[in-house]
């Protein structure tokens, strides 16, 4: 997969959506996205990485859209916040987890190939 392929969670082989709940002004979120980059290394086709951005109005309707696009409504509708990932099984339907900036990497990454 090339950097400018769109995540999706309609694809065959993604298993589980890693939702990251960010905004510009959230400062556990700027700390995330280093993680999330080394995370994104470890697991091609089976996770799919989503960004749900609330900086501001325009971010928030992306993200609506974004939600609906990728089957994600509930996952937006349910969640508070910012600065942390869920983690939801796409095959089930359901949130399996959540990762928080404390977590190392190798602790995010265990915790994802336990839905896997």
């Amino acid at each position: 997969a090339t950097k400018t392929a769109k995540a999706d969670c309609n694809s065959e082989t993604a298993k589980i959506a890693a939702v990251k709940f960010h905004a510009d002004y959230c400062g556990a979120c700027k700390s995330l996205e280093p993680k999330i980059t080394e995370l994104k290394g470890k697991f091609k086709e089976d996770v799919v990485f989503v960004k749900f951005d609330f900086s501001n109005d325009d971010a928030k309707a992306k993200t609506k859209t974004l939600a609906a696009d990728q089957g994600l409504n509930t996952v937006l509708a349910d969640h508070k916040g910012t600065g942390y990932i869920v983690l939801y099984d796409l095959k089930n339907k359901k949130v399996v987890g959540k990762l928080k900036n404390k977590h190392s990497v190798a602790d995010m990454e265990k915790e994802i190939k336990t839905y896997l």
